[in-house]
């Protein structure tokens, strides 16, 4: 599981094989995030129940 806030990062990610979370609530904006296997959030209070529902 991979949180990323680079377009470079999430790719990376992504490459690996990892689920991963993209934050697109600072410079990098949603359009250069999204993918497969990517949930984009823009608040990072919502993280913690973004991990939750992925964990369980």
């Amino acid at each position: 599981m991979v949180i990323e806030d680079s377009a470079y990062g999430v790719q990376a990610a992504r490459a690996a094989g990892m689920r991963t979370f993209g934050y697109c609530g600072g410079l990098t904006p949603a359009s250069r995030l999204e993918g497969p296997g990517t949930t984009l959030f823009d608040e990072m209070r919502d993280l913690p129940k973004l991990l939750a529902t992925t964990i369980h």
